[in-house]
């Protein structure tokens, strides 16, 4: 069945009204707008079907049932097909899903509503657009590898594990891409694939000492892309498996006492957003390269969608327990003494919580010979990894922060017994793996 595409792209950054803005994880509220934050839409229609891909420069998906109801409706999609996610970006407000800085000069109801309907809008206006751009397409496929990012669990020489750059262990380079083109190979969308967080800007202040709402690198490299191709070309980014991947620079720095023990220390102010430009740009010339590379299409696609779920087991904390302190300490945020002393890293026991266990929402949508599988979590690149080599179709892109409600980290078995601060999240750690890709192959079943 040949194929019509379109795509759009709508800002959606915070009105000037709403600052400062907090973000989420107690992190200081953000004061000023550094570049604008975006909603962008694929549509793709078989004759028979639609089908839209929507991604949010945001930490994680608006609320979930109104933004996909608004995109279908919009766009002329079944509700089914339509596959969103977030870019996961950290310096984006949130919206009413998070709670906001307790400085707001505002109401957290009051502001995060507004920017709420902010992003309803965004969504509804790009996926209108998408819907109307629709012209004769034909698509393709292909990866290649970016080597921006790096695995952030490191065991650190007391024998803890925390965040910093591990170049031993696994990080996928996979970088893939759905290429969608017009009649003259025109470049209508282009849909990027990588692992890797987006948090170069995260607690990081501006030259003028102001911490500002940002994109983020995969906000610079999709503007990259765009501004490259032009003819309203849009770059959509998506993250993969990347609950244990971090950028290879600028997202965590240590100073290292005599003794070993690593103290976080904070880079100069402006750096991190050019480190953010430097980045994001490399991985956008990474990603032209892949587009590039894609000269072979298929004009026919058959598009379909399946939603199915998996019990993960649980855990919780011990009543009582301080979990704030432990993500400190986890960490090693807490100051030293007055003498130089560390404090006592005795960390909380989890437990586990079998008789609640967490219903993770799957979907599958099918593209012609590409899959995109949806986790609203955040899996580890080792389960990613996994995913895909016993995925029965060999175009398989795993996609995260996506459809459903979002929970937390799900660390792979590999790494059972690294207490990082994703180990303390409600999902058992180290206890998914064989779940996981089980459900996804009960969706290519059911596709059947």
């Amino acid at each position: 069945m040949a194929i019509k595409a379109g795509a759009a792209k709508v800002c959606i950054s915070p009105t000037g009204d709403l600052f400062p803005f907090g973000t989420f994880a107690g992190a200081d509220p953000r004061s000023a707008l550094h570049d604008d934050i975006y909603t962008r839409a694929v549509v793709i229609d078989n004759g028979e079907t639609r089908a839209a891909i929507v991604n949010f420069d945001l930490v994680v998906l608006p609320p979930v049932e109104e933004t996909r109801k608004i995109i279908a409706e919009a766009a002329g999609v079944p509700e089914k097909n339509v596959f969103m996610c977030a870019t996961h970006n950290h310096d984006a407000p949130g919206t009413r899903r998070r709670v906001q800085h307790k400085d707001s000069p505002r109401s957290d109801a009051e502001r995060t509503e507004k920017f709420t309907q902010i992003v309803f809008e965004g969504a509804r206006k790009a996926a209108a657009q998408a819907a109307q751009n629709l012209r004769p397409a034909k698509y393709g496929f292909g990866t290649g590898e970016s080597w921006i990012n790096v695995n952030r669990d490191k065991q650190f020489e007391d024998g803890y594990w925390m965040q910093d750059n591990n170049y031993a262990r696994y990080a996928d380079k996979t970088l893939a891409v759905l290429k969608l083109v017009d009649e003259e190979d025109k470049l209508i969308a282009a849909v990027l694939n990588y692992g890797c967080h987006a948090v170069l800007g995260f607690v990081a202040k501006d030259f003028d000492g102001k911490i500002k709402v940002s994109a983020d690198w995969p906000g610079v490299t999709q503007g990259f892309v765009e501004r490259r191709y032009g003819n309203d070309a849009v770059c959509l980014w998506t993250p993969a498996a990347e609950g244990n991947l971090n950028p290879v620079i600028g997202s965590g720095v240590f100073t290292y006492l005599d003794d070993g023990y690593g103290v976080r220390t904070n880079l100069p102010d402006g750096t991190a957003f050019v480190l953010m430009q430097s980045l994001g740009g490399q991985h956008a010339i990474d990603a032209i390269g892949v587009i590039n590379g894609i000269t072979t299409y298929k004009e026919d696609m058959d598009i379909a969608s399946v939603w199915s779920s998996v019990d993960l087991p649980r855990q919780k904390a011990p009543e009582g327990a301080d979990m704030a302190y432990n993500r400190l300490l986890v960490d090693n945020i807490v100051p030293l003494g007055p003498n130089g002393e560390r404090p006592e890293k005795k960390l909380v026991q989890m437990i586990d919580d079998p008789e609640h266990p967490y219903n993770m929402e799957m979907t599958l949508l099918q593209l012609g010979d590409v899959a995109f599988v949806g986790v609203p979590n955040e899996i580890y690149s080792e389960i990613g990894r996994d995913m895909k080599a016993a995925s029965p179709c060999p175009n398989t892109v795993i996609v995260t922060h996506t459809n459903s409600n979002y929970i937390g980290y799900i660390p792979d078995k590999t790494s059972e017994g690294h207490l990082v601060f994703q180990a303390y999240g409600d999902i058992k750690p180290a206890a998914c793996d064989e779940i996981i890709v089980q459900g996804m192959l009960k969706l290519f079943e059911e596709l059947k």
